[in-house]
């Protein structure tokens, strides 16, 4: 081997003895924009393969099936597997001639995931094989290959054909370059005894090969896979090698293999933007991904069927289409459109659905307990009895006598244009999702498959849990794969998709048949609630915790129903929700209530709670409660998504009680002032209305109370507060002193008899991490704010030298701690850019409720002048501290083009005085 470097593609090439590439490494990853590992290979191929000696043509059928037949093509690559180990996925191709696989020939490609990098390429190919077609009665033959044939081409007597062991399990044509040397092992090349960790592979007595097989040469061959015992190996699994037109063994190998499968994880529009159920096998094929098929039972004789503890794949409606059962160490790896690819699909997608219910912290058993396990499904059913055949795009889930659990679970197709390759609709997530998260926890908690005002909740699930990462071009397409199903979830109350319009006061009826319309309206508002919690963040960790969240509170307060407390309308099984999240997420060790507001701000964004006295129906928003004090964060009282929960400028500090309303720099070891601004989004007056006022270090990733101390003046009553925003109330000065040099983080809640905040509801031990209590209440406000001269960039550079802030794990478990700079858009133009100067730089591990100052400096770009900030559309340098991918708070350093120096300290304010005092007298 030797390496050789490719300037023009910056790649290290590794090549053989003869000069053919073998591997391709990169110094830096290769980025790809691919949505799949299959679609980053093809991407990745397409650029790289020639310096692998690829052809352009032989990459023409890289997701096409490998053949059964001999074909007329040459040397092309085709799919084999997709495997996952840790945070790497590798790609890898067959290479195949007639299309059929070359025996241990292919190549593969690596890449790490989230987000996918190519790390490089390797290759077993085999440079441009000369292989002679064999004759179509050859080829019909080895079709023919029985026990007894088999016996003879191993050179056995014809006792083995009648050993009960001895059977053929499957057989397929190959192509396979022969090497003596590995034909067989022999005795004399068998491991001596007593050699540690070896042993004695086992035989059997093959006759010569024919004299027409040439070392090196490649013949096309049937891969014959049987087993037959040989002491001490029971059960025995072999392979033998078969030349077709002379019936010698050219390889005998025992093995033993594992089972995983191939199924679609999220349906091809979530995954990749497509394609759609319409497309072909070689388009659809690339969006597979290799799963482990959780929870199956051990093989029986030898034989491994989908069933598991959780879900057994049965045959239970019309049509009869027989589920795929494998051979032991198979895999459940099948094309998309066939029945085998559906049932897999229908195994993974039911299994998942139980084991998400345990993920989010419910026992499966007492959570479920009419359903029976594991429960059947069906891959290819019918629901509509004019299709017999299952002719139908639908699926559908079974109730129990009495309707108190899970029957069984039934899929049909989910595309009608193809039914000699037929698609299954369990292909899809999201319906399976629809049927079981949606009617199956029903079944078991209300005794129907519909809730009284609703088909079900199934959509909001689907939408939900299948929105983080998803590539589909329109976000709030409910089933985007599934065309004629025309749901979504960003209805309009306008469009009479209200709560209080006519479609919701009338399900079940003609106006709304089967509560579809209904689902919709309830899966808007689910959906919005996803959205305000982290939903709608650009953090894809963020966005799977909202995602969690929203589910967990759907299924909490279902699982408190029962068939006599069913909510008989969407106001009841709200205020469910807002029950749910009053408890806590024991299994999560999260503390509830902190969801509550949100819950009902988003009902009443699609028109529940009209005031009182309103005509119905009406498609009109609903009306806020009858009081709502806020603390003004841009959001005027509401819960749409923000990012940014700690720059409040609501709150401010002063250094004299002058009422001042603009934020200064805190003077260290003396009485500062700190005011806040109120309104109340209610539509009655606010009154007996008080403010409490806490500070804290510089600080991101804080819990309340553990990180909070009271200001010297720790609350203060409020004048009444107007009604429907009309006015603003002044509240203050709050007196505190500072302790820490720079700035200090102060924290406000405003509170009303009839509008609580959430930390009203806390006991002496709770605590909650700011990233949830703040954005999610708008009872509170955080500042995180301090000013940096910056009218030069000389100036810039001083104001934020030394700069540090500490940051904290909030979490219960150990957390990977990650900071970002975010800078104006002026600055990032000249290149400038923040350094993180702390152990670790801006990536480390901090243990539950640990924390670690981090010190910062700015590395100058180009300059800029007073002028040019003025002129900024933004001039905030945001620093941004995650956990574990999530946001969990930050700090804020506005840019200003004051002159005047900042005073940090007591110390260093009454020397400036001095030093004024001193110029006086010197000029006198």
């Amino acid at each position: 081997m030797f390496e050789e470097f490719d300037a023009r593609s910056q790649t290290k090439i590794l090549r053989d003895a003869d000069g053919v590439a073998r591997t391709l490494s990169h110094p830096r990853y290769v980025a790809t924009d691919a949505r799949t590992p299959q679609l980053a290979a093809r991407e990745y191929l397409a650029r790289y393969g020639e310096l692998l000696g690829l052809r352009e043509q032989e990459l023409k059928h890289l997701f096409a099936p490998t053949e059964q037949e001999p074909t007329a093509d040459k040397v092309e690559y085709r799919l084999l597997s997709e495997k996952h180990q840790f945070d790497l996925t590798t790609v890898a191709f067959y290479q195949t001639h007639f299309g059929l696989p070359v025996w241990e020939a292919g190549l593969s490609i690596t890449m790490k995931e989230n987000p996918l990098r190519i790390i490089g390429a390797q290759t077993t190919r085999h440079p441009d094989p000369k292989i002679k077609r064999p004759s179509a009665q050859a080829v019909a033959r080895s079709r023919a290959i029985d026990l007894q044939m088999l016996a003879k081409s191993l050179g056995l007597d014809s006792e083995p054909a009648r050993d009960t062991s001895f059977g053929i399990d499957r057989q397929r044509l190959m192509v396979y370059r022969y090497e003596r040397a590995r034909r067989a092992r022999s005795p004399d090349q068998q491991p001596k005894d007593g050699v540690a960790l070896q042993a004695s592979d086992p035989t059997l007595p093959l006759p010569a090969v024919d004299r027409s097989i040439r070392e090196g040469e490649h013949y096309v061959v049937s891969a014959v896979y049987f087993r037959l015992d040989v002491k001490p190996f029971r059960p025995l699994h072999w392979v033998a090698l078969i030349e077709v037109e002379t019936l010698s063994v050219l390889l005998l190998s025992p093995f033993v293999d594992s089972v995983t499968g191939m199924v679609f994880q999220s349906d091809p529009v979530t995954v990749a933007g497509g394609p759609m159920p319409g497309a072909g096998t070689a388009a659809l094929n690339p969006v597979r991904s290799t799963v482990t098929l959780a929870g199956l039972v051990p093989p029986v004789n030898g034989t491994q069927a989908l069933s598991g503890d959780n879900v057994v794949i049965a045959e239970i409606e019309t049509p009869v289409v027989a589920a795929p059962q494998l051979n032991t160490g198979m895999s459940f790896d099948f094309d998309v459109r066939t029945n085998d690819f559906a049932a897999v699909n229908a195994y993974y997608n039911c299994d998942r659905f139980y084991r998400q219910l345990e993920d989010l912290g419910f026992d499966r058993a007492s959570y479920l307990p009419g359903t029976i396990f594991p429960s059947p499904v069906d891959h290819r059913g019918h629901i509509d009895p004019n299709h017999p055949q299952g002719d139908e795009i639908n699926a559908h889930c079974v109730g129990t006598a009495g309707g108190t659990g899970i029957e069984y679970t039934s899929f049909a197709l989910a595309h009608l244009g193809d039914l000699a390759n037929p698609i299954g609709i369990a292909c899809d997530c999201r319906v399976a999702m629809h049927e079981l998260f949606g009617h199956g926890v029903l079944f078991n908690h209300v005794g129907s498959r519909n809730l009284p005002f609703s088909h079900s909740a199934g959509d909001s699930f689907a939408a939900i849990l299948n929105d983080p990462g998803s590539q589909a071009p329109d976000r709030f397409e409910t089933f985007p794969w599934i065309t004629v199903a025309n749901r979504r979830h960003d209805r309009a109350v306008a469009a009479g998709f209200g709560w209080s319009g006519n479609i919701a006061l009338h399900p079940f009826t003609a106006v709304d048949p089967k509560g579809y319309e209904n689902e919709q309206i309830l899966s808007t508002t689910m959906f919005r609630i996803y959205r305000s919690i982290g939903g709608d963040s650009s953090d894809i960790a963020m966005k799977r915790f909202a995602a969690r969240v929203t589910c967990y509170l759907m299924l909490n307060a279902i699982g408190s129903m029962t068939p006599a407390t069913s909510p008989p309308d969407a106001e009841r099984f709200a205020q469910a929700l807002m029950t749910a999240d009053a408890g806590n997420w024991v299994s999560e060790g999260l503390l509830g209530h902190a969801y509550g507001k949100v819950i009902r701000w988003a009902f009443e964004k699609q028109g529940m709670y009209q005031p009182a006295g309103t005509a119905k129906p009406n498609d009109n928003e609903g009306a806020p409660p009858l009081v709502d004090v806020y603390i003004e964060d841009g959001r005027s009282g509401e819960y749409q998504f923000q990012s940014n929960h700690w720059s409040c400028q609501a709150i401010w500090n002063r250094r004299q009680s002058d009422g001042g309303a603009v934020h200064e720099e805190p003077i260290v070891g003396v009485t500062n002032y700190a005011y806040v601004r109120i309104k109340n989004r209610g539509t009655q007056l606010a009154t007996n209305v008080t403010v409490r006022a806490f500070h804290c270090r510089p600080s991101a990733g804080l819990v309340y109370p553990d990180d909070w101390q009271p200001m010297t003046t720790a609350q203060l009553s409020a004048a009444d507060v107007q009604p429907n925003s009309a006015a603003e109330v002044l509240v203050g000065p709050f007196d505190w002193v500072p302790s820490q040099v720079g700035h200090e983080c102060m924290f406000m809640v405003v509170s009303a008899p009839n509008d609580t905040s959430n930390i009203d509801n806390f006991t002496a031990n709770d605590s909650m991490e700011e990233w949830r209590l703040v954005p999610n209440d708008n009872n509170i406000g955080q500042r995180n704010v301090s000013p940096v001269a910056s009218s030069t960039g000389k100036r810039l550079v001083a104001g934020f030298d030394r700069l540090s802030f500490y940051l904290k794990n909030p979490f219960r478990s150990r957390a990977r701690m990650t900071i970002r700079a975010v800078l104006p858009a002026f600055l990032a133009e000249r290149g400038w850019r923040v350094a993180f100067s702390s152990a670790g730089v801006d990536a480390f591990t901090l243990e539950p409720s640990n924390g670690r100052k981090v010190t910062m400096r700015m590395l100058p770009g180009r300059d800029f002048t007073a002028s040019d900030l003025l002129k900024a559309n933004d001039s905030v340098i945001q620093i941004e501290a995650c956990a574990d991918g999530i946001l969990v708070g930050g700090m804020s350093y506005p840019l200003t083009a004051d002159r005047k120096k900042p005073v940090r300290s007591a110390r260093r304010a009454n020397g400036a005085a001095k030093s004024r005092k001193s110029a006086k007298k010197s000029k006198r």
